[in-house]
């Protein structure tokens, strides 16, 4: 796989990209995207702008041609998308026509076709936007200026193999009136149950198949409301969700059936507020979070919790420099939160505190068109430095980082970044009630047989906040051609203490660490396994990951059905080079890719295709993770280590549109077709499962054809119209 890193790297054009550089007052930082939409006469000669600019020029663009062929339901899963897709880290920071938001949530429920383009700018918008961590990637928005819709989408899934039946709904309210938006939406989700009779597992079954779960009945529903406005000079966003949820479970344990129940009620809100005051653009949040949840069975407890939290946010240019001008960020953030637990025999009460206060400068150091150069090298270049002070109930943190972003060339770009931190711990990690999971068959290396135990999920309130250095190298080049072929590769290297995970392999070396988070009945039989998170004394992983895009150069003159074909490609790539863990200081290094205290894959690779012809589309994914080993005693490969082969899938949905779809007009309302949209999908095409073997060949014990996937192959039809 080592080519992926380097296709679109060798072809280095020089096509010139228009660069966008926006006008405003130097007061209002965040307001420097103007939205010029409206023309402008000077002389007889008209000028417009472009709305929803960003500070930077965007790095990639996606128009509306290419957020419909992703073939998502809402904006939440078009950013999901590009995440995955341009291989953006875990969150991305979202700004809005331009503009950084109080809550930029509130858009993420709207129908994709809201948006006019969605655009990813390049590495040294982090710092000039107020990133905490200079490596986060930043993702532009760009909304309509009025848009209307009533959308409303049902579906059902089933196994190909029986068993469990899904039915969900969805019906969605939304309008865009300049920088009034509004979105009213209700979901509702129900499961039936998959039980043990309906899939045949390896082993001797008991009596009770019939009832006992191997996944849970579920139900849930959620009401929410998001809306922005203006309140005199300030723009103001409320976002508010109503969900419950509720699950059964029958399980075994010892020999009994035991009925387990599990209800969740939950309420959110967060208010938000942007404006400028003093010559700082503000940002200010408030959040407040109630829920309950009561369970029955095996673990029953009644628990309650309450978050509130608070946030402040301010952005401005501090100086102008001959290559630019430097940007200041600062972001102070406080949050309370409260939980009881109560159970037969205890009353638990845990209470929680975080404040953390983060600071940001973004200078330019050189720029192509600068009068003044500052470094002898061309192109330009930004450096970012931040730093953060944390202090929370399990103790006082902080961190610094640093960036460097250099691009030598309109269409290469290379970013260089540092940081050190001690990080905060959610409520999810320390609070969430104790409970037992789906049942789970894992191989015991103990007895050297398959068991079927039950895991123990929720938080743990005797974490210790994790601490990392990280150092993170990319370079990205594109787009190229008519093929728009771009591409990057990125070495990231972690080095962390008090690292947050959990126990997924029952190796002896994780028994032994962990003693109690294994339980076994009397006669040494492994029945449950404690998966909620724990504290690793040391971690080191390095970790190098490509990614490569490019479209079929159709050109505007090909039409079907009055619409230009669309197809896109996409590989990423991720191998893990290095990763080593130590349970307890004074205990071995653990070599996790040779199979120490659990195995993990060293390559990941998914591809994925969207296309579009006339009323048809299609998206298709494939995944594949290359083998693994977990021995059973650390630094040897032994006849009793278990191997798992490498394991493949692909999901595939097809789109189809039952009337013509007439061509868009210009200055069309919407590009969303109004008729009834029919998709099938199927997940796992190819209806495979997990397989094993030991380590002198012989078949792995637990490993049948139903015992790590019961589910498989499962078919989707939906209906969807905007009425």
């Amino acid at each position: 796989m080592l080519w992926l890193p380097f296709v679109s790297l060798v072809v280095m054009g020089q096509g010139e990209v228009p660069e966008v550089v926006p006008t405003g007052a130097p007061a209002a930082v965040q307001a420097s995207a103007p939205n010029l939409t409206d023309p402008v006469t000077l002389d007889d000669v008209e000028v417009r702008g472009r709305r929803g600019v960003a500070r930077v020029p965007a790095e990639t663009e996606l128009d509306g041609a290419e957020i419909d062929a992703l073939g998502v339901y809402d904006i939440g899963e078009v950013i999901r998308r590009l995440t995955e897709d341009y291989a953006l880290g875990d969150a991305p920071m979202i700004i809005v026509n331009g503009r950084r938001m109080a809550d930029p949530s509130v858009f993420s429920a709207f129908s994709p076709d809201a948006l006019v383009r969605a655009e990813i700018l390049p590495p040294e918008a982090g710092g000039i936007y107020g990133a905490t961590d200079p490596s986060q990637r930043v993702v532009n928005i760009v909304l309509q200026r009025r848009f209307d819709s009533l959308d409303g989408r049902a579906s059902a899934s089933r196994p190909t193999a029986g068993g469990m039946t899904e039915v969900a709904a969805d019906l969605r309210r939304s309008s865009i009136i300049e920088l009034g938006t509004r979105n009213l939406r209700l979901q509702a989700d129900v499961d039936t149950a998959l039980r043990a009779d309906e899939r045949r597992q390896s082993g001797v079954r008991e009596t009770g198949d019939e009832v006992v779960t191997l996944r849970p009945a579920n139900e849930a529903f959620s009401l929410s409301l998001a809306r922005t406005g203006t309140l005199g000079d300030w723009a103001g966003s409320l976002n508010a969700e109503a969900r419950t949820q509720k699950t059964h479970t029958v399980s075994r344990r010892e020999g009994d059936t035991i009925e387990s129940r599990r209800r969740s009620r939950s309420l959110m809100a967060t208010g938000g507020l942007t404006g400028d005051v003093a010559g700082w653009s503000v940002r200010a949040t408030l959040s407040g979070q109630i829920s309950h949840t009561d369970q029955s069975g095996l673990s029953p407890s009644d628990t309650r919790r309450q978050l509130i939290s608070a946030e402040v946010g301010l952005n401005r240019i501090l100086f102008e420099l001959p290559t630019g001008a430097a940007t200041a960020n600062l972001s102070g953030r406080a949050s309370r939160s409260n939980s009881v637990n109560e159970g037969p025999g205890r009353r638990q009460v845990f209470s929680g505190r975080m404040g953390d206060l983060n600071g940001n400068l973004s200078i330019p150091l050189a720029r192509r068109d600068a009068d003044e150069v500052w470094i002898p090298l061309p192109g330009d270049i930004t450096l970012a430095l931040g730093g953060n002070l944390t202090e929370t109930d399990a103790g006082r943190g902080g961190g610094l980082s640093a960036g460097l972003v250099w691009t030598p060339a309109r269409k290469l770009r290379m970013n260089a970044s540092w940081s050190t931190s001690t990080q905060s711990l959610s409520d999810e990690q320390r609070f969430a009630p104790e409970y037992y999971g789906e049942p789970t068959t894992v191989f015991d290396f103990r007895t050297g047989e398959a068991v079927e135990v039950l895991p123990i999920m929720g938080g743990n309130p005797d974490l210790r906040p994790p601490s990392s250095d990280r150092i993170s190298l990319s370079v990205s080049t594109g787009p190229f051609t008519a093929w728009n072929l771009q591409g990057g590769v990125s070495m990231q290297r972690a080095e962390g203490m008090d690292g947050i995970g959990v126990l997924l392999d029952p190796t002896p070396e994780a028994e032994a660490a962990f003693p109690e988070r294994f339980q076994r009945d009397a006669d040494g039989r492994l029945i449950s396994i404690d998966l909620r998170p724990i504290n690793l004394n040391s971690t080191f992983a390095e970790t190098l990951t490509s990614n490569i895009n490019f479209r079929a150069p159709f050109g505007r003159s090909v039409r079907w059905a009055g619409q230009a074909p669309f197809l896109q490609f996409g590989i990423n790539h991720s191998w893990q080079l290095t990763n080593v863990a130590t349970f307890y200081a004074g205990l071995p290094e653990l070599d996790r890719l040779a199979g120490d205290g659990g195995g993990m894959s060293r390559h990941l690779v998914s591809t994925r295709v969207d296309g579009r012809l006339g009323n048809w589309g299609l998206n298709a994914t494939a995944n594949w993770r290359s083998a693994s080993r977990v021995r059973r005693e650390s630094g040897r490969n032994g006849p009793d280590d278990l191997v798992r082969a490498d394991f493949t899938t692909i999901d595939l949905k097809l789109t189809y549109l039952l009337e013509p779809r007439a061509p868009q007009e210009e200055g069309a309302r919407s590009r969303r077709y109004d008729g009834i949209r029919l998709e099938l999908e199927v997940d796992n095409l190819l209806d495979a499962r997990p397989e094993a073997s030991l380590g002198d060949g012989s078949p792995a014990p637990g490993y049948g054809r139903n015992d790590r996937d019961p589910v498989g192959r499962v078919v989707r039809v939906t209906a969807s119209r905007r009425f």
